[in-house]
This record gives C-alpha cells, structure tokens and sequence, in this order.
C-alpha cells in the first residue's frame, strides 16, 4: 500500500472518529436539555399548584387578604395547637392536658394565653367554627360529675365555646359538640394512644361562596 493511501485512510479514521465524537456530544447535550426542560416544568407545575392552593385558602377561609398559615403564625397558634389545613376545614387540636386537668370540664387557669392568642385570629376571619370534644376510652371514675366520657366531651366543648364567645368571637359562628370515645385518632392500647385521643379539636369550616 501506498503511503498516499495510508495517509488517506488515516485521514478518514480521524473523521470518522470525529464524527462519532460530534454525535455523542450532539446526542449528550439533547439529554440535558430535556432533562432540564423536566425539571423546570415540574418546578413551574408545583408553583403553579402552589400558588392556587394559596389561592383557594384566601377565597374559602378569608383571612383580610393575609394567608391564614401567616395569620396563625403571626398569633403564635402554632406553639400552643396542632395545625392543619385541608380542603374543607382548618383543624386546630390541643390535647386534653393543655385545657383541661382529668375528668375535668374547667379550663386550666394557664390555658387563658393560649385560648385568648387563638380568639384574636379567629375573629380575623368570617368562617363558621365548630368545636369538637374528644376522650379516650377509659371509663370514668365513680365520684366524677359525668354520667360518660360523651358528657365530658360535650361539657369541654363547650367550655371551650363559652371561652371564645367571651374573647369577642362572634357567637352566631360558633358550635359545639362531644363526641367522647367514638373518634379516636391513635389507639386507646396504649398511653400514648389515649393522650391523643384526648383532645379538643376547632374547626375553621371552609366558606362556600
């Protein structure tokens, strides 16, 4: 072979090299673009969801043009309640202890801060509000003023109620009911269990336009 065909045949091995070469990148740099196409939409898609959840909030539980995560945060609800937001209700839980001492329908005298911090949100927002009462299912004891952890439940409830109304909540947006041992959250197998279950829940109910 000649040293001119060598030559030409080393040539065309460069080439050809060079062009698989081009086409991996080529085909490397369409892998990233679509990768990064991936991640911007799912970004774009969850602010976009963001942003209507943000927005269903504000139509449906009011809050004066303030997101009601920010109004609750703003009167520290947070610290002293559980919080959670759903669709149809914003549930507020403090457990039994915080308000109440066992077998009790009184309000702890330390529970007033509390209790007062969630009335001045509250009254910034114009949904109805149902208050629940819950119990574990240990029965009663035999000097106890209630027949049943129903009553119990109820009383507390109310308790609860009479509380807010005293704080400016308006009363035609208030309810109240006991549901006793029957809701249970947790298991009553153990003490843990039935420290959740013990509870008092508000219920921010969602304002249908």
């Amino acid at each position: 072979m000649s040293s001119w065909q060598e030559r030409e045949e080393e040539l065309e091995s460069q080439l050809n090299r060079g062009a698989l070469w081009a086409i991996t990148y080529g085909d490397m740099m369409s892998y990233l673009m679509i990768f990064f196409m991936i991640l911007y939409v799912g970004t774009a898609s969850r602010s976009i969801k963001a942003q209507m959840s943000s927005k269903s909030i504000e139509e449906h539980f009011g809050g004066k043009g303030t997101v009601v995560s920010e109004l609750f945060s703003r009167h520290g609800i947070q610290k002293i309640a559980k919080l959670e937001i759903g669709e149809n209700k914003i549930r507020i839980v403090f457990q039994a202890p915080v308000l109440f001492d066992s077998g009790s329908a009184n309000l702890k005298r330390g529970s007033a801060a509390g209790l007062r911090q969630l009335a001045q949100a509250l009254k910034e927002l114009p949904n109805n509000i149902q208050i629940e009462g819950h119990t574990d299912n240990q029965p009663l004891g035999p000097h106890s003023h209630f027949a049943s952890n129903w009553e119990l439940s109820a009383a507390r409830a109310f308790a609860v109620l009479r509380f807010l109304e005293s704080e400016g909540v308006a009363a035609s947006r208030l309810s109240a009911i006991g549901y006793g041992e029957f809701r249970p959250v947790a298991p009553n197998t153990t003490e843990a269990g039935r420290m959740e279950n013990r509870r008092i829940e508000i219920n921010i109910m969602r304002r249908e336009k």
